[in-house]
């Protein structure tokens, strides 16, 4: 970085907007809502299988991002982020690596979040040591585009014909030193493999490797059984 650079961004301040937006929104307070029963090596293994089929993202605007999602990651992007501190697989849209997923995870814990188990999409994300995810809401984006033939998502209740879409998040192996989470103001840590919590979709959050030890963690979006 030059001298330059950084009294550039002193001085223009460009987080500015996203302080003030997130500032005004009704904070949320995560708690665990269930304890999934995970085998970690099992899911290593297969990032390991299925490397061919994963993304490898990094932060940058993307097509089927909302505006806000687009400017938020532009800021970041002015802000630093790039592919050499934002990478991470993944999996879930290639091949039949959801359809595997789903199997992986199994019947009984799909019961457990009292999910459909017909329109379940399964992101594994592994996160290298030095790399994150900034600060953003998830949009729903890609959801709607995989089942856009089955049913429309109201954008702003995020509820279609069958019912309530939700979006879960849970590490598929344990806590380790250096690992984060931060959904609102609060931040996980010192999790278990299997312990699940919701993203409520327009709430703020992110997630760190400032570790030693490759992060793995899944995102889940399905729809509530009624």
């Amino acid at each position: 970085m030059k001298k330059k650079e950084y009294t550039d961004l002193i001085n223009n301040k460009p987080w500015q907007w996203m302080s003030e937006h997130f500032d005004k929104l009704e904070k949320f307070v995560p708690v665990k809502i269930a304890k999934c029963n995970i085998n970690p090596e099992e899911w290593i293994k297969f990032s390991c299988d299925y490397f061919d089929h994963a993304h490898q993202n990094k932060e940058m605007p993307k097509p089927h991002y909302s505006k806000l999602g687009k400017r938020l990651a532009t800021t970041n992007n002015i802000l630093g982020r790039n592919e050499h501190n934002s990478l991470e697989l993944n999996y879930g849209i290639e091949g039949d690596t959801n359809a595997k997923m789903i199997e992986m995870f199994g019947a009984d814990n799909i019961k457990k979040l009292n999910l459909r188990s017909d329109y379940l999409f399964f992101r594994l994300l592994v996160k290298m040591p030095g790399h994150g995810v900034a600060w953003h809401v998830d949009d729903i984006g890609t959801y709607t585009s995989k089942f856009k033939d089955q049913f429309e998502i109201d954008p702003v209740t995020k509820k279609c014909s069958l019912g309530q879409v939700v979006r879960y998040w849970l590490p598929v192996t344990n806590w380790e030193n250096g690992f984060m989470f931060q959904i609102s103001e609060t931040v996980i840590w010192n999790w278990m493999a299997g312990d699940v919590y919701q993203i409520p979709f327009g709430i703020g959050h992110c997630s760190g490797n400032a570790g030693y030890i490759p992060q793995y963690t899944v995102s889940l979006t399905g729809i509530l059984n009624d």
